[in-house]
């Protein structure tokens, strides 16, 4: 099988995530979709703004119609920092004869030589970098590939996507000040936003 590994934060998820989870599963033809939210994200010095528990009910509700998406409490059950070559080890032991492919964003691609044991991802899964408007060429990863992981070129691919303009801080603000976030997020998680009063 092919396995899509697609980890964040979520705080909220919100309808970007669905289109880019959509889109990433037909353009890489996956079979399956863990979609992982961090417990303490090692790139992002804020804290998040819900519970753990939130998130998972918000991501479980975003998820819930589509078969072949499973949202996974692994990183949150383990606490601390997340660090993604913990969390592909033991999706490797866990999907041992399985294609495992970890989406990022183009924004996060250029920065993954500084990741905590970069070689030991790539080993475990192929890294698929999303990027908006051609922000990254195929050249421009082959020599980002070719000058920090020579000869693991193969292990890195693109999915270029359109432009989605929607971020979850945008979507906290909106609520904090009454503003409307319909469309920005799917009708069942804004329910649970507001019967948890959440981001006030």
């Amino acid at each position: 099988m092919r396995i899509g590994i697609f980890g964040g934060t979520f705080d909220p998820p919100h309808a970007g995530h669905k289109k880019y989870a959509d889109e990433v599963r037909n353009k890489l033809s996956l079979d399956n979709l863990i979609v992982i939210p961090t417990a303490a994200p090692p790139h992002k010095q804020k804290k998040t703004s819900t519970t753990a528990e939130d998130r998972l009910n918000m991501l479980g509700l975003l998820f819930e119609k589509d078969s072949g998406v499973l949202v996974s409490d692994m990183e949150i059950a383990r606490g601390g920092r997340s660090y993604t070559f913990e969390t592909v080890t033991l999706l490797r032991e866990q999907y041992p004869d399985d294609e495992l492919i970890f989406i990022l964003g183009s924004d996060m691609l250029l920065s993954f030589h500084t990741w905590k044991n970069p070689d030991v991802i790539l080993e475990k899964v192929k890294i698929c970098a999303v990027t908006r408007d051609g922000e990254i060429s195929k050249k421009m990863l082959g020599e980002y590939a070719e000058k920090h992981f020579p000869g693991k070129k193969e292990r890195f691919i693109i999915c270029d996507f359109e432009p989605i303009e929607i971020s979850s801080t945008e979507i906290r603000e909106k609520v904090k000040n009454g503003l409307s976030v319909e469309g920005l997020v799917d009708a069942q998680v804004m329910e649970y936003i507001k019967e948890k009063e959440l981001y006030l």
